[in-house]
């Protein structure tokens, strides 16, 4: 009997992985590498994310629209006049013509707001923060972890090390980007915080449909790994 009741065990916590160890995780905030977390998936509209996201996330603010940031980059241009060069003015377009396709917007509950990025009037990033306890990958609550065991968990989900600058860790292939989990020394130096930094209660975690890789910021990372 002793040996069914170990196997029936045994199964049960395969059947259930979102139970094992006693540790039951919510599905409304489970992430998902290239579709979102919980019930806010890529793709959504602003109109179906206030649907899915009142009950469980909070209430959505106003968008912030990037046509109108981008409308004012012409006349910055002008007013910087000769102070900028050929190579500014033409790094502030390019920038100006990706935000214009770009909106954001917070969801608010209990003064946690989650950071939503709309592409073409689509869901396309998520940000949510050390507030948000119930954050969890593979079965592991990101923020209940040290900082050392997340960039592994990640590192191993990637199946590559991760880039780094300041206090960014990006992991391409998943499409996310840790923040406040590890620090780059002005000499290169890839540090892991530790929980008694001042920045390790900014923590963060970044998902996005694609990952994000501009051109001109691509030589500012390092790469490391910590397995």
């Amino acid at each position: 009997m002793a040996f069914w009741a170990c196997l029936l065990a045994a199964a049960a916590a395969l059947a259930h992985p979102m139970e094992r160890e006693g540790a039951v995780m919510n599905v409304d905030w489970r992430v998902e590498p290239h579709a979102g977390i919980g019930r806010l998936v890529f793709g959504l509209t602003p109109g179906e994310v206030a649907s899915a996201a009142v009950p469980v996330y909070g209430t959505p603010t106003p968008l912030i629209r990037g046509a109108d940031a981008a409308a004012d980059t012409e006349g910055l241009i002008a007013a910087l006049g000769p102070s900028l060069s050929a190579a500014d003015i033409s790094t502030m377009r390019r920038a100006a013509t990706d935000l214009a396709s770009l909106d954001r917007q917070n969801l608010e509950k209990d003064r946690t707001p989650i950071l939503l990025e709309y592409r073409n009037g689509r869901l396309d990033g998520v940000t949510v923060e050390a507030r948000h306890a119930e954050t969890h990958f593979r079965n592991e609550r990101i923020f209940s972890l040290d900082a050392r065991e997340v960039l592994r968990l990640f590192e191993r989900a990637n199946g590559a090390p991760g880039r780094f600058r300041s206090t960014e860790a990006a992991f391409d292939n998943l499409a996310v980007s840790l923040f406040s989990f590890s620090r780059v020394s002005p000499d290169g130096k890839v540090w892991v915080l530790r929980d008694d930094d001042p920045d390790f209660t900014e923590r963060s975690v970044t998902l996005r449909r694609a990952p994000y890789r501009p051109a001109n910021e691509m030589d500012q990372f390092v790469t490391a790994s910590f397995e």
